[in-house]
C-alpha cells in the first residue's frame, strides 16, 4: 500500500526504494521505519511511500488516519502567521531552557517547532522581513533565532536553494543555540562587552556545533552553516578565521540574515537602526564580511517585498512605500496619506522613515 509519511508508525517495512532528486535512493526498500527514517522522509519532503501490510514483527499495519494529518496541517495554516510566529518564539524559549539545563538537543523537536512555520513563508515574505517589529530586548535571542531561520530560508530560496532550503532554515534556527552555554549576564549587559567577555561570546558557534555534531538528520552543510555563521570573507571572523571560498554558502546566507535582523532590532546594548543605515552598513561590509552575490540577492528580496509597506516619516506623516532601490545609494519613493504627495527619500535628504507600521 502507499501512504503519506505522516501515517507511518515505527516498524513499518518500506517495500520500494525511495528517491528524491538524484539517481540513488535516499532510503532502500526493505528498510524498517524508525524515528530517524521518518525525519529523513520529512527532510526530503516525500509525499507518499510504499509499505508492507504487515509490520516487521508480523503484526498488521494500520495506517494513522490521514484526515488527522490533514486536519493538523489545516489548523496550522488557519492560524494567523504572526500568532504562529509568536508561538514558535515561546517554544524556542522552552527549548533554550532545556539546553541550559544540560538536556541534549532534540532535532526531531526542533523540526516540529520551526518547519511548519517555515513552510508558510512564501505567502508571508513581507511579515518575515519585518519581524524586527516584534522584538523586545528582554526576549531578543528567541525572536532573533526564529527570525534568522525564516529570513535565511527566504534568502536560500531567492538564491536557488529550492531543494535544500529546510537545512538552511534549521541551521539558522540553531546557530545561536550555543548561547545557552554562555553566561546569561553577558547577553543582557546594557554596555558593550569588554575583550574577555567578547572572547567568551565568540565561543557560541562552537557550542552550537557541538549540539548537532552527531545529529544524523542534519546535513554536513547545515552544520558548517552553524559553526561558520560569524566567519568573514577577509578572515577576521570567528571561531576559525576561515576566508572566502572556505566559508560555506549556508553560513554566508545566515550571516546576512543574522546581521539584518540584529541591526533592525532593539537590543540591550544597541537601539534599532533605520533601514537605510542598516543597508549602507551592510554594503560597506561587502568583500570584508558579506558575499556580494548573496547580499544583492537579499537587497532584491527587500525591494520586492517591502513595497506598499506603511511607514511613519520624521514629519509625523504616514506614507506607503511605492518603490525601493537598495543596490546603490538607498532610495525610497513614498506616497503620503491624505495629501498623496510623493517624496523621494534618501540617506542625505529629509524626511526619513522612522518606523514600519
Amino acid at each position: 500500500m502507499r501512504v503519506h509519511p505522516k501515517q507511518l508508525v515505527t516498524n513499518c517495512v518500506i517495500t520500494e526504494d525511495v528517491y528524491s532528486k538524484g539517481l540513488q535512493p535516499i532510503i532502500p526498500k526493505n528498510t524498517v521505519v524508525t524515528p530517524l527514517i521518518q525525519e529523513v522522509l520529512d527532510r526530503f519532503m516525500i509525499e507518499d511511500i510504499a509499505v508492507d501490510d504487515y509490520l516487521e514483527d508480523g503484526m498488521t499495519y494500520f495506517p494513522l488516519p490521514f484526515e488527522a494529518v490533514k486536519e493538523q496541517q489545516e489548523q496550522v495554516v488557519s492560524t494567523p502567521f504572526l500568532e504562529h510566529y509568536r508561538t514558535v518564539v515561546e517554544q524556542y524559549e522552552n527549548l533554550y531552557q532545556l539546553w541550559q539545563s544540560g538536556v541534549p538537543l532534540d532535532i526531531h523537536k526542533v523540526r516540529e517547532t520551526i518547519i511548519p512555520l517555515a513552510k508558510r513563508i512564501d505567502q508571508h515574505k513581507h511579515e518575515v522581513l519585518l519581524l524586527f517589529r516584534e522584538v523586545t530586548k528582554d526576549r531578543y535571542l528567541a525572536h532573533h533565532s526564529v527570525a534568522t531561520a525564516l529570513i535565511s530560508s527566504l534568502l536560500a530560496k531567492q538564491s536557488g536553494h529550492d531543494k535544500d532550503w529546510i537545512q538552511v532554515c534549521l541551521a539558522g534556527f540553531l546557530a545561536d543555540s550555543g548561547m545557552s552555554k554562555i553566561s546569561q549576564r553577558l547577553l543582557k549587559k546594557p554596555q558593550a562587552l569588554v575583550p574577555p567577555e567578547h572572547d567568551e561570546m565568540k565561543k557560541h558557534p562552537t557550542y552550537s556545533y557541538r549540539y548537532v555534531e552527531k545529529c544524523a538528520s542534519l546535513s554536513r552543510q547545515a552544520k558548517l552553516g552553524i559553526i561558520q555563521h560569524h566567519e568573514k570573507l577577509d578572515g577576521s571572523g570567528y571561531p576559525m578565521g576561515v576566508k572566502r571560498d572556505k566559508i560555506h554558502p549556508y553560513a554566508k546566507m545566515i550571516a546576512i540574515s543574522d546581521s539584518y535582523h540584529a541591526m533592525m532590532s532593539e537590543r540591550y546594548y544597541q537601539k534599532e537602526k533605520p533601514l537605510f543605515d542598516t543597508i549602507i552598513e551592510m554594503r560597506e561590509r561587502i568583500n570584508h564580511q558579506f558575499d556580494d552575490q548573496y547580499l544583492y540577492q537579499f537587497f532584491h528580496l527587500l525591494e520586492e517585498n517591502l513595497k506598499n509597506t506603511l511607514v511613519t516619516l520624521s514629519t509625523g506623516e504616514k506614507a506607503d512605500i511605492v518603490d525601493l532601490h537598495l543596490n546603490k545609494d538607498p532610495e525610497a519613493i513614498v506616497r503620503v496619506h491624505g495629501t498623496n504627495d510623493i517624496y523621494t527619500l534618501t540617506q542625505e535628504a529629509s524626511p526619513k522613515i522612522t518606523a514600519f507600521i
